[in-house]
């Protein structure tokens, strides 16, 4: 009896030292992983880029094959990858033409510029004699950065054609392999359960595409609000603010500040205070409409993250991975989110990323 109670006081201390060790090593290994993350950027970024890109032009690559004869079905993963193509390029085209018009703004009000910040050190009382009326260096210091940053954004989204390239033989290896997935998972031993890792692939296929409609549609109504409002003020480069405020669309919180922020600060250079204040409360009104009662509309009762994660993953995957980790921020915690989901032992994680209020909730939402 005393050997027995000895072997189970001695079973429970080795059960505590292997839950003290895990909970040591999980984060341990985390850090790693974000380690290698970054330091693989251009891989690691690109891999998920593709996996989501093929997530997403699957449905066309599946529906003509099942179309069209058996010898013709390469048409499927053609027309699939030169979607995806068309996508990247157009929307490569537009940050280029938005990049580029902004720097010939600036430049163009640069006179305007100057003289706005010479009244703004004249209020704080830090320009002093240097304020001659010619050439501000306030403005210059104000000039400099934003045309460097335009400047740097075009050049990167010029090297973006190496990870294009890539990009697209990617997704034609996933689209090859897609039809196979799920016999592989199939043969998985049940300790990797593979039923459950296809489970969480379909379903955040599922929630990924409606949520790439939903932020399409959107961004196509958002840009006809800010083109209208901006021309009814007579402001310049109206196709340039609609054009931005709907690609800035598909980068959560921060996309449309910025979005809003650059036509406000024209208005300040081309009209007169008051009225830059009117159209910026404008814009704010279309996004709080837009963000807090349609998106919620069009998503219906399908997953919902909570903001402070998605705000938080944005900082984090575009530290990451940069341009390319702004863009899948959303897609990245969905997919953490809906993992977790269905892993009980990570279920309270899944809770805390999505918007959903009990547990209840959260099975619902992330049910196929």
């Amino acid at each position: 009896m005393a050997s027995t109670d000895a072997s189970k006081g001695g079973g429970v201390a080795e059960n505590g030292r292997l839950a003290g060790l895990v909970w040591l090593l999980a984060p341990i290994s985390l850090v790693v992983i974000v380690v290698a993350l970054r330091s693989t950027a251009w891989i690691s970024g690109t891999l998920a880029l593709a996996f989501f890109a093929t997530l997403a032009v699957l449905p066309v690559n599946d529906w003509i094959r099942l179309h069209v004869p058996h010898p013709l079905r390469w048409l499927g993963h053609a027309a699939a990858l030169l979607l995806m193509l068309l996508v990247f390029i157009l929307f490569t085209l537009g940050l280029l033409f938005v990049a580029r018009r902004i720097a010939t703004a600036i430049m163009r009000y640069q006179e305007a510029l100057e003289s706005l910040s010479y009244r703004i050190g004249q209020w704080v009382e830090i320009v002093g004699d240097q304020g001659g009326g010619e050439g501000s260096p306030i403005a210059q210091r104000l000039v400099e950065p934003v045309v460097s940053l335009a400047t740097t954004v075009a050049q990167s989204l010029w090297s973006f054609g190496a990870i294009l390239t890539l990009l697209f033989f990617l997704v034609w290896l996933m689209l090859l392999e897609a039809p196979a997935f799920a016999a592989k998972t199939s043969a998985m031993p049940s300790t990797l359960n593979g039923t459950r890792l296809r489970a969480i692939v379909e379903i955040t296929a599922a929630r990924f595409r409606r949520y790439l409609v939903v932020r399409t549609l959107l961004g196509v109504v958002t840009a006809i609000l800010y083109m209208l409002w901006i021309w009814w003020w007579g402001l310049d480069f109206v196709l340039v603010w609609g054009l931005l405020a709907f690609l800035l669309n598909f980068i959560p919180t921060i996309g449309s500040i910025i979005a809003g922020a650059l036509p406000v600060g024209l208005a300040f250079l081309q009209r007169d205070p008051a009225t830059a204040i009117m159209i910026a409360a404008g814009l704010l009104v279309i996004e709080q409409v837009m963000g807090n009662y349609v998106d919620p509309k069009l998503q219906g009762r399908q997953l919902a993250l909570s903001p402070l994660a998605v705000l938080v993953a944005l900082m984090f995957w575009t530290w990451v991975w940069g341009l390319i980790g702004a863009l899948l921020a959303v897609p990245m915690t969905l997919i953490i989110t809906i993992g977790c989901a269905h892993l009980p032992a990570l279920r309270p994680i899944a809770l805390m990323l999505s918007s959903a209020r009990n547990m209840d909730e959260l099975e619902e939402a992330t049910a196929p």
